[in-house]
């Protein structure tokens, strides 16, 4: 009898509302992570719709921020709307940007489709961003060269010479190098500013990996006699097919490391002004 009761008492025990409320507590928060994960899947779903709808819209400006906004994002999904803009689109600002996108999500199935625009007139600074942006998206394709190097070589076409010269640096080609120098000195001054931008964007990463002091000219001032001639020295001793390689790794690969090598040498850079 008295055992009876004791197993009475425990079973009353466990089924008691104190003993329940940890269970109800976590299927409650189950429950709530669950919709709220149904809740965002929803909102993602919304919004990407909303996003592809805005690059077919007539006006050039909002297709124009579309684009912006999933090259920002690098939304893969996207691909299907690129693509339609690369082939219909008019708007030459917006086709540039249809084309930084296309770069940014890393769709190589879009490589086709940039290098046609790229072989397309006007020649213009959105072409020679294509060809750059063909080079990228290629990850360093040396199938690309012999483009490059007929675009290099089109003397009438200078947006597209600037652009291939570009193009051989982000395939890991080193006469890109000294190429972009030639441009940068003797071409008009849009193009030389823009032939200026290309080289620092990877040769100064390039001069910092080897320690080689060189002081880039600020926005809207000419390079001087000494850079140049840093600047070719430099090319000569180190202008090398695998320096060249492992900054182009550095500034493209997602490598998680890479990425939160970059995050933490930023911090370091922002926290040593506070010491200068």
């Amino acid at each position: 009898m008295f055992r009876s009761r004791l197993r009475l008492r425990r079973l009353t025990d466990m089924t008691s509302p104190q003993r329940q409320w940890p269970t109800r507590v976590a299927l409650g928060l189950l429950i709530l992570v669950a919709l709220v994960a149904a809740a965002a899947a929803v909102a993602d779903q919304v919004n990407l719709r909303l996003q592809l709808a805005a690059c077919r819209s007539p006006d050039a400006r909002v297709r124009l921020k579309a684009f912006e906004r999933l090259a920002r994002e690098r939304d893969a999904r996207a691909g299907r709307a690129i693509a339609e803009a690369l082939d219909r689109e008019t708007d030459r600002a917006v086709l540039g940007m249809a084309g930084y996108a296309a770069m940014r999500i890393g769709d190589t199935a879009l490589l086709g489709a940039l290098q046609r625009v790229a072989n397309q007139e006007p020649d213009d600074p959105v072409r020679a961003q294509f060809i750059i942006h063909t080079a990228q998206l290629s990850r360093r394709d040396a199938r690309l060269i012999p483009w490059l190097e007929a675009g290099l070589n089109a003397a009438q076409e200078p947006w597209r010479q600037v652009g291939s010269a570009a193009g051989l640096l982000h395939v890991g080609e080193p006469r890109g190098g000294p190429a972009l120098m030639a441009i940068a000195r003797q071409a008009d001054q849009t193009i030389r500013a823009f032939a200026l931008d290309e080289l620092r964007w990877q040769v100064e990463s390039m001069t910092e990996a080897v320690g080689w002091p060189i002081h880039w000219p600020n926005a809207g001032s000419g390079p001087d006699a000494d850079f140049w001639a840093s600047l070719e020295t430099f090319w000569s001793r180190h202008g090398t097919a695998r320096l060249l390689d492992d900054v182009l790794t550095r500034l493209y690969d997602r490598d998680a490391r890479l990425y939160e090598l970059k995050r933490l040498i930023h911090a370091r850079d922002k926290v040593a002004k506070w010491f200068e």
